[in-house]
This record gives C-alpha cells, sequence and structure tokens, in this order.
C-alpha cells in the first residue's frame, strides 16, 4: 500500500497459503508486514484511510531480501488489484521482477457468480464478512478469506481465479489507429498508455482474430501490435 500508483509503498504485507488441486486453502502461513518511511509526508488523506501516521514510518524500511524471498518462494502472487501491486512491488523488490501474478479483482468472475461489484469490502459484506480496510495486513487476511468461499457451483473463489490466470491472452496496441476512432476504441474496453500513446487491450487468445477484424473494419487500424501475455507478464502497466 502506498501513496498513489507512482509513489512509494508504505506499508506492505505478505501471507502465504497452500491450496490443493481443487483450489481449496489448505494451510495459511504466519503474516508479514513492514512499514516504509516514504521520506516525505504522509498526505492527510492517506492518514485518514489508513491510521497510519508520519510517526508509524519514522526511520521503517521494508525487509527487502525477506519479503522478496516470501514472494518468489511462491507459484504466484495474487493481489486485489494486482495492476495497482505488482508494478510498484517490482519497483521496491527488483528480485521478484517477472514472478507471476493474479488478480482477485479482475479474474475472478464475480458479476456472473451473482455478485455486485468487484470492491474487496463490497465482495466480502455479500459473503457476510467485513474487515477494517486500507491497512495491508487486513486486505491481505480479507483476499484469503474471500478466496477461500465456496461458490453456488461448488467450486472456491480461487478455484476460479488460478483457472483464469492460467490462460494464455494477447495484448494487443491499437498502433497507428486515427484520432477519430478514441471513442470506439475506449467504448469497447481498450485503455491509453500514455507512455506509448496508444490504445491497448488484453483478450484470451482465442478472441486475437475477432478483435483484429474489429480493428481493421470499425477503426482503420490495419497494423496492431500483438504481444502475448502468461501471468508472469500480466498486471504490468
Amino acid at each position: 500500500m502506498g501513496l498513489g500508483i507512482d509513489d512509494p509503498i508504505i506499508d506492505l504485507a505478505i501471507q502465504r497459503i497452500a491450496f490443493d488441486a481443487r483450489g481449496v486453502i489448505v494451510r495459511v502461513g504466519q503474516p508479514r508486514q513492514w512499514f516504509e518511511d516514504p521520506g516525505t509526508p504522509i498526505p492527510a488523506e492517506i492518514t485518514r484511510l489508513t491510521g497510519i501516521t508520519d510517526a508509524d514510518v519514522a526511520g521503517k524500511r521494508i525487509d527487502a531480501d525477506a519479503a522478496a524471498s516470501l514472494i518468489t518462494s511462491t507459484t504466484l502472487a495474487i493481489a486485489h488489484n494486482a495492476s495497482f501491486d505488482a508494478p510498484r512491488v517490482e519497483r521496491r523488490l527488483p528480485a521478484v521482477a517477472g514472478h507471476a501474478w493474479a488478480c482477485s479483482c479482475n479474474e475472478v468472475p464475480w458479476p456472473d457468480l451473482g455478485f455486485d461489484g468487484r470492491k474487496l469490502g463490497h465482495l466480502l459484506i455479500q459473503q457476510g464478512m467485513f474487515h477494517q480496510g486500507h491497512r495491508a495486513a487486513a486486505d491481505v487476511w480479507a483476499t484469503i478469506n474471500l478466496l477461500g468461499s465456496v461458490m453456488p457451483d461448488g467450486e472456491t473463489a480461487l478455484c476460479k481465479l488460478l483457472r483464469q490466470a492460467e490462460q494464455a491472452s494477447v495484448r494487443i496496441e491499437a498502433t497507428n489507429a486515427p484520432y477519430e476512432a478514441k471513442d470506439g476504441l475506449k467504448a469497447r474496453g481498450y485503455r491509453w498508455n500514455g507512455d506509448k500513446r496508444t490504445w491497448w487491450i488484453e483478450l484470451v487468445a482465442t478472441e486475437q482474430q475477432a478483435e483484429l477484424d474489429w480493428l481493421r473494419e470499425a477503426c482503420s487500424c490495419h497494423q496492431p501490435a500483438v504481444e502475448a501475455v502468461t501471468w508472469r507478464q500480466r498486471h504490468r502497466r
């Protein structure tokens, strides 16, 4: 947890779990948590949300070796918004770069399972649980409990997450798409990459050809860039 997408992490928590072939959690490890002094005052809004003050983090540092060792000892890291967490953790802990990540927010089909929304706290409430959010350790424990929940079809949420995360996907960049195509791209779910100055989307590999046909016909985009993606590249911006 940090101040923003480009700001340093001030609160990091990691907790390992073991699960069986059915995606049932069979063991939960001890939680590890660290504060880190960002070197600048914590904004009042962050303190209001998290309760973390400048005094809490003063002089504190993440044990980078211990944290990286915990992450690299796992099959994959799971976060409830991995596209936010994965690049920031890799920036702080370079030793974990290229590790597999999965996202419990976007890689579980919550709406299809009868849930309203994807926010962690809201999903927990609909399962009859609650937690004190916006602190790393509390969010980790909440995510573990949520993923261990059995869905109406008898599978755990973790089982569904693993199945989705393991699927091959492709990242398609609408390179050279005309400016006037932006509204159509946005409406279709494309996101803007400011560094590359292009619109992009990630899809399961089986949808690639249909998407390329749509780009050509609807956006006059005849030379999109296509890149294969696994859970070792996914969720990086």
